[in-house]
């Protein structure tokens, strides 16, 4: 069932997992090394923003803040797609079957004609775009604390707390003027 190509396009995906997981290395090496020269920097020419701070858990923020974690999730969703194809390339067809025999099993919607090729594609393709979502959410959901928040936080300094503004009730009512804007007022 499972032919050549599939292998192949599983070696790309390994090779793209491999690829994001070294750059997210080199980019972690490198922010710790120049986190450290700011902090030595901030130690010098302005020690009131890091007072309190040690320069471990300076180095632990500043590399938290701006590491790129594109690269990390990325590869967990080309790993959820190797791990879910198997499963996905034999859901899709029994639930083509199902489908193809309760209309009746046309002939021309067999298991060789362009239609059954068509639900095969695009119904691994959206398994794989369901669980890419699902780590795009997570992504999202865990962005870390800005770095000029997290030290001040660091530092001891209350900052308030605000999460996700929602539109004040006054901005809800603006309607926005579709008339044309040519006069000099």
């Amino acid at each position: 069932m499972f032919d050549l190509s599939l292998f192949i396009l599983g070696g790309v995906f390994v090779l793209f997992i491999l690829a994001c997981l070294a750059r997210w290395t080199i980019a972690v090496r490198g922010l710790s090394r120049e986190a450290h020269a700011e902090y030595q920097t901030r130690q010098a020419e302005k020690p009131a923003t890091i007072k309190g701070v040690s320069e471990a858990e300076f180095v632990r923020l500043y590399v938290t803040s701006f590491q790129p974690r594109w690269t990390l999730y990325a590869a967990a969703a080309a790993g959820a797609a190797i791990l879910i194809s198997p499963v996905a390339l034999l859901a899709v067809p029994a639930l083509y079957d199902v489908i193809w025999r309760m209309n009746g099993a046309p002939d021309w919607g067999g298991r060789t004609g362009y239609v059954f090729m068509f639900a095969l594609f695009f119904g691994v393709v959206f398994i794989w775009a369901a669980f890419a979502a699902v780590i795009a959410r997570l992504h999202h959901l865990r962005a870390p604390e800005p770095f000029n928040h997290a030290l001040a936080r660091a530092r001891g300094e209350p900052i308030e707390d605000t999460g996700w503004r929602p539109r004040p009730k006054w901005a809800r009512k603006i309607k926005i003027d579709t008339a044309s804007s040519n006069s000099d007022s």
